[in-house]
């Protein structure tokens, strides 16, 4: 783990043996990067480089994101509210995949998480909703319900999964861009 600059962006760079770079923004703002351990540090900058503009932007939006209460009754008053909420976007989708695939999930939950909108368990066929999606458009929520749905017909984020996601809905990409812009 090593703290770094490129084009006035602090970021903190950790190696690990995986295929590719990735670059996350917290919701403190700080920068952090993935790469692979053959990666050599002026690729690392390189990449970093022609990421700069989407980082400022990343660093802009989580700025301007709703702080969430502390732990307590507050908290759990909106994870009910998200609950129905997301339960009302998501009713609709759940019979469309049950009446088309025959699967459907076992449970919804919401909880607040770091680095995810969301995640599907096959194990458990549960899928978890982030917290934060409550601030987010309808649209760009559905999108988040309909990919973690596609999950329980497809596990990983294959050609068949996006198949499968484009299939379901076709401007998945616009709703992802607007969530994550």
């Amino acid at each position: 783990m090593k703290i770094l600059e490129t084009n006035g962006v602090s970021y903190t760079l950790y190696k690990a043996s995986r295929t590719s770079v990735s670059i996350t923004v917290k919701r403190d703002g700080s920068v952090h990067v993935r790469a692979p351990y053959w990666m050599t540090r002026s690729q690392v900058e390189h990449f970093v480089q022609q990421k700069t503009a989407w980082i400022r932007v990343r660093q802009q939006a989580v700025q301007q994101e709703p702080a969430l209460p502390p732990a307590g009754r507050e908290l759990e008053q909106l994870k009910k509210q998200a609950a129905e909420k997301f339960r009302e976007l998501a009713l609709p989708w759940e019979h469309r995949f049950k009446e088309r695939y025959g699967v459907a999930p076992q449970r919804w939950t919401v909880r607040l998480m770091d680095t995810r909108w969301g995640s599907c368990s096959l194990k458990t066929g549960r899928i978890t909703l982030n917290l934060r999606l409550l601030y987010k458009l309808d649209d760009c929520i559905e999108y988040i319900i309909v990919h973690e749905l596609c999950h329980l017909l497809v596990p990983g984020h294959d050609k068949r999964f996006y198949t499968l996601l484009e299939q379901e809905l076709p401007d998945w990409k616009s709703r992802k861009k607007r969530l994550n812009g």
